[in-house]
């Protein structure tokens, strides 16, 4: 299981509460959520708003979790299998 910073389990847990809903409402409300420490930019980390979002090492060097929808826009978190 990967080691998580404790900035990107808030950001992570955050992204979570918000699954499934319209990811242009759902991310102001996650960075009005954010604690005063933590930089908005870091959401860019854990979620892929690339046109054609898929799997791949981001700049910050992990592969983003989440992903919005191409076609609805909904935040999604990418199927990991275990094995």
């Amino acid at each position: 299981m990967p080691k998580y910073a404790p900035d990107d389990l808030v950001i992570i847990r955050l992204l979570r509460a918000h699954m499934g809903e319209v990811w242009a409402e759902a991310r102001p409300k996650i960075e009005a959520a954010l604690p005063d420490h933590i930089d908005p930019a870091l959401i860019g980390k854990w979620v892929d708003e690339r046109p054609e979002p898929g799997i791949y090492i981001n700049e910050y060097g992990v592969e983003p979790r989440f992903y919005p929808h191409r076609v609805s826009g909904r935040l999604l978190e990418f199927y990991r299998s275990v094995g």
